[in-house]
Order: structure tokens, then sequence, then C-alpha cells
């Protein structure tokens, strides 16, 4: 009977078989994630983010401008009141079933009335359809400007586009019913909040249709028959409102947010000599200082989801992806010289057979 030693080498069990397939298997998996990882990287970037940040259809936001010492007129007490304090309250809503990918409806109304009294003093409303991404107005959906759909908007209305540059913006005015250049003017801090100042002016222009007022009301005589422009016995005449004014925007150029906005602007009457007869408003409205730092928080909120999308989330798939290949690389190269560094293996030697076997 032979020893156990008579045997012959053993064979490689299947154990050790089976951990080699086992780490060929997770080399596969971690080259296929480092290649999708490094993949993903540019889609995220170029592709998902900017279909993600685009204006909300969801948009609801309320914000208060605040005017001292101006002047306006009280229509029903037929008298202008100076040194008032005044109010102006905007209301914005996105139309939610109206947009879609592409195109935001937002709804807008603007209630301006005396902060003491209560008095009504102008309503506005602008319905807007706009590219999401762009922000240019669009002419469908219902957008109009006091319910006259037939006024046709263009350039940018409510919203701004995300990555703001110093350069023009063309900004549709409601009072005037057309686009107007709003120029860069300047960088200023607002709450911390590094802010591009745009600037807005329109000159002294004649703004909706004629209207019919109190002869009296303007200082004026009561008009003769057959003057132009009035009617005898009546004591009203004709006249024109004009307007002008400046809008001043601070837009974050990060997020498109107006972090602070001061808008400044005088309306009167003009006969049709061409005379300005009566201030009917002369504003100087602010933005609140609670709505100013509801809006640097919001920008700084925003501005951090922006970068989380343009920039963090692309950077770690790509480093996350290039990791895997390299730990994949080096360990195979690792593997290779333990390869080359060991002894090659002889021909397996014949069983030794000893004098004494049976």
């Amino acid at each position: 009977m032979s020893s156990s030693q008579d045997r012959g080498p053993v064979p490689h069990s299947g154990r050790g078989a089976g951990r080699a397939r086992s780490a060929r298997a997770l080399g596969l998996a971690a080259v296929a994630s480092g290649a999708c990882l490094l993949a993903l990287a540019p889609l995220l970037r170029l592709q998902v983010a900017p279909k993600l940040l685009v204006a909300p259809a969801d948009v609801y936001q309320k914000t208060t401008l605040q005017a001292a010492d101006a002047t306006y007129l009280d229509v029903k007490g037929r008298t202008v009141r100076r040194g008032a304090r005044v109010t102006a309250v905007n209301t914005i809503r996105g139309d939610v079933r109206a947009s879609d990918e592409k195109i935001a409806v937002w709804d807008s109304f603007t209630w301006i009335g005396d902060a003491d009294s209560g008095a009504q003093i102008d309503i506005q409303s602008q319905r807007v359809a706009f590219d999401r991404r762009t922000a240019q107005l669009l002419n469908v959906r219902g957008a109009a400007v006091n319910g006259d759909t037939s006024v046709k908007q263009s350039g940018i209305g409510l919203f701004w586009p995300i990555g703001v540059q110093k350069r023009t913006y063309y900004v549709f005015d409601t009072k005037t019913m057309m686009r107007q250049p709003m120029k860069f003017a300047g960088v200023d801090r607002v709450g911390g909040v590094t802010a591009y100042r745009f600037v807005q002016r329109t000159e002294p222009t004649v703004v909706g249709s004629p209207v019919r007022v109190p002869a009296a009301l303007l200082g004026l005589d009561e008009p003769a028959r057959g003057d132009r422009g009035s009617d005898a016995g009546s004591g009203e005449v004709e006249v024109d409102k004009v307007y002008e004014g400046t809008v001043t925007a601070w837009v974050d150029p990060r997020t498109g947010i107006r972090v602070d906005q001061r808008q400044t602007s005088r309306t009167v009457l003009r006969t049709k000599d061409g005379a300005d007869r009566l201030v009917v408003a002369d504003l100087d409205l602010r933005l609140s200082d609670a709505d100013r730092r509801d809006r640097v928080s919001r920008t700084n909120k925003t501005a951090r989801t922006i970068l989380l999308l343009r920039v963090v989330l692309p950077l770690t798939s790509a480093g996350l992806g290039a990791a895997l290949l390299m730990a994949v690389y080096l360990r195979a190269r690792a593997r290779r010289a333990r390869l080359d560094a060991a002894p090659p293996l002889s021909r397996e030697a014949e069983p030794e057979v000893h004098d004494d076997a049976v």
C-alpha cells in the first residue's frame, strides 16, 4: 500500500476558481459603471440641467412696493392729494393648465392705492405667455394687458432668463404698450448678493385714449361753444394722459431674480394746446424691505440648485466614473506584475516509487 505521499500533486480547488470568476465579474461591472458615469456627466450638464432650469409654471408671488411723499389725483374727491403714502401690491400666479414644457403662462395683477385711506389710484393686469428658457414673450394663450388681447407683447416681461449678462435687454412696458430698452448700468451689492443694475427710461409719452375732465379741475374757465376738444355747457375738456418714468431693477445674474426694484413715474393731463395742466400721479415706488430680504433668500437658494445641477452633479459623476476605471486599471496592472514576477511552473513530476511499496 502506498502512503499519502504517493498520491501525486493535488489539483486546484473549485473555491479558487470561483473567486477568480467573481473578481472578473466585479471588474467588468466596475468598468461598465465607470463608463456609464463618465457618459452621464456631460448629459447632466448639457441636457438634464437646461430642461430643469426653466421658469416655473406653478409660481405664486406677492410683492409690495411703497412710496412716501407721493402725489395723486383722488378721482372720487376730485382733488389732488400730496404728501401721501402709496402702496402698490403685485400678485403673480402661474396658470399651470395653460402652461407646458416649453411655454409658461403667468397672470399678474397690481393694485395701487393710498396706504392710509385705502383710496384706489389705479389697477393694472397682465397675462403673459413666454418661453420658459429664454423668457421671450409670446402672443399666445390669451396674453393680454388690462384684458386687451390685441396688445402685441414682445421682449421679456415678468421673468428674466437665468444667466443674465451685462448688456441691454428689451423689457415690455405696460404703460406705453411697447418694449423699451433696459440698459446695464453697473454692479451693486443687495443684501449680500452681487446684482446687475438695469435702467429703463421712458420719455414723456401719450398713453391710452383721450379722456374728458372738468375744466375746473384743471384750473380752466368753462370752455366756450365751438372750442376745439370741448363740449359747450358740459364744463369738460378733452385731455391726453402723458406718462414718463424710470424703472431700475437689480437682477441676480445667476438666477434672473430681481432682488430689488425702484420705479419713479409721473403722469400729467395735457390739453390740446400742448400744456401740461395737472399732475395726476407722481410716485417713487421702492420694493419693501421684507420683500427684498425674501428675494435675496430665494435667489441664494435657487443659485445653489443651479450650481448643483450644472456643476456639482456632473463633476461628481465624472469623478466617480474616472475613479472606478482607474481602480480597475491599477488592479489589472498589479495582477499582471505579480504574474510576471512569479517563477515559471515546471511540468508535473512523476509520482515517486518507494522500494518498500507493497
